[in-house]
């Protein structure tokens, strides 16, 4: 009776035997009273201690795994056999923590502010971006962090960051077959893609953020995104990469055309440009084979190069690697998006950043909001029906 009162008032769902266990703290008293034996209820608080702890310390350990969803039932669960439901946009679209957060600057002011206000809202700009930078850095090593177990699952160097996939094997290569022993998501792929890429840039931009303070959005302007992670990206750096990307993609059709004797430009979104990116440049069997020009072309539509009239000396050097290897990472995270839903299952800012990758850049020029991203969705679609993915 007295173990059965006590455990009425336990907020934990699982039986308490705090007390039965214990029998000789308690002893009885005059009328019945329960009283504690002094020799016995020191072991018993430390022993009942020693199991909240251990409750807590397993809590902890059970919040740190990635949440997944359960299906709500009316009955009783069997813990034998648990029912655990992932959905399609966990599996396909990477933690938002991978992404630039949000940037929230001060409304700007009207024509007739004073001198105090204007430099006011400075202050405030420059504590906005500082925020900003600081989050991103912090997701930067929670990201890396939990890509760990990944990387070890993967066969990768824990503490040298290296971007899967590995830089060597093609379509049946060890590193596709490990990604599909394991039933490896997209999410968790790119997560381990974008924290070490993230990760090679977070000393260099730390100690910039550390220097330069409030002024550091000026500097990485001119420095771009060599030394700036993916989650400390502000939103014209974004905007002024995808020009960059756009005018290196318009540069490279206008030589593909010149060499074909075309009088016609290959606009973006074209079925003559969906063939050269979808069956040419991202071909594994292309990059190996292809001359040094239509290396460096390549390279320029899928933003590897700053432009397309590079030396050919580096072409086997630097240029034919990186289209190898950007090849295989397109085929791997093509069979991944296919697996997870396709393109419907993807966010608004990770279609984007499909897209991007395969230089569709500009598909969606002069259309904004839900009409863009149809547009979007309809070339990613249009890019895997063209895919080898068998």
């Amino acid at each position: 009776m007295i173990s059965s009162l006590f455990c009425a008032r336990c907020t934990s769902s699982v039986q308490c035997h705090s007390f039965s266990t214990f029998p000789s703290a308690l002893r009885h008293g005059e009328n019945g009273l329960v009283k504690f034996h002094p020799n016995s209820i020191t072991f018993l608080v430390s022993a009942n201690s020693r199991r909240y702890a251990s409750s807590s310390s397993s809590a902890k350990q059970q919040r740190s795994l990635p949440v997944q969803s359960q299906p709500p039932s009316s009955s009783s669960s069997n813990p034998s056999s648990p029912s655990i439901v992932t959905t399609t946009l966990s599996n396909v679209n990477p933690p938002a923590t991978t992404r630039p957060g949000s940037l929230d600057l001060p409304a700007p002011l009207g024509p007739s502010a004073s001198v105090g206000e204007k430099f006011s809202r400075y202050i405030g700009l420059g504590r906005a971006y500082y925020t900003f930078f600081k989050t991103g850095l912090k997701n930067v090593y929670h990201n890396y962090r939990a890509s760990l177990p990944l990387r070890r699952s993967l066969g990768l160097p824990l503490y040298l960051p290296t971007s899967p996939p590995p830089s060597s094997g093609g379509v049946g290569s060890a590193f596709l077959t490990t990604v599909t022993a394991l039933n490896l998501s997209r999410s968790d792929f790119q997560l381990v893609r974008r924290s070490a890429n993230d990760v090679r840039r977070l000393i260099p931009f730390a100690f910039i953020l550390l220097i330069c303070g409030e002024l550091t959005p000026l500097i990485i302007v001119f420095l771009g995104d060599a030394v700036t992670p993916s989650t400390c990206r502000v939103p014209k750096q974004l905007d002024k990469r995808q020009t960059a990307k756009a005018e290196r993609k318009r540069a490279s059709f206008s030589t593909i055309q010149a060499r074909l004797g075309s009088a016609t430009p290959i606009s973006p979104g074209s079925e003559e440009e969906m063939h050269w990116l979808a069956e040419n440049f991202a071909d594994m069997d292309f990059a190996a084979s292809a001359s040094a020009e239509q290396v460096l072309q390549g390279c320029a539509a899928l933003g590897l190069a700053r432009t397309h009239q590079q030396p050919s000396f580096l072409v086997p050097l630097l240029y034919r690697p990186r289209l190898k290897r950007w090849a295989q990472y397109l085929d791997v995270d093509d069979r991944l998006i296919v697996r997870g839903g396709g393109p419907e299952a993807l966010l608004a800012e990770e279609l984007r950043i499909a897209v991007e990758d395969r230089g569709g850049v500009g598909v969606e020029a002069g259309k904004n909001g839900l009409e863009a991203e149809r547009e979007q969705k309809r070339w990613l679609e249009r890019w895997l029906a063209r895919r080898k993915l068998a």
